[in-house]
C-alpha cells in the first residue's frame, strides 16, 4: 500500500468516518450489502458511488451523506 492509501492514512472523508466507527472494509461492505473491493475503490477515489448507495453507506455509519464524500451535496 502507498503512503497515500485511504487504508492506511485515512485521508478519504469515508476512510476516516469507516475507521472512527471502528469498522473494516469488510465490515462495512457486509452491512450496505457491496464487496470490500468496492469500499475500497471508493475510499481510493478510483470509482464513485450512486445517490442510492451514498445513503446506505451514510446509514450504516450513522451519519450525513456530506461526511463522507468530498464534494458538496445539494
Amino acid at each position: 500500500m502507498s503512503r497515500n492509501d485511504p487504508r492506511t492514512t485515512n485521508e478519504s472523508k469515508l476512510a476516516r468516518v469507516r475507521v472512527a466507527r471502528g469498522l473494516t472494509q469488510m465490515q462495512l461492505a457486509e452491512k450496505v450489502g457491496c464487496t470490500q473491493a468496492d469500499i475500497s475503490r471508493w475510499e481510493r477515489g478510483t470509482h464513485t458511488m450512486g445517490g442510492k448507495r451514498l445513503a446506505q453507506i451514510a446509514r450504516a455509519l450513522e451519519c450525513k451523506i456530506e461526511d463522507i464524500i468530498d464534494m458538496p451535496v445539494g
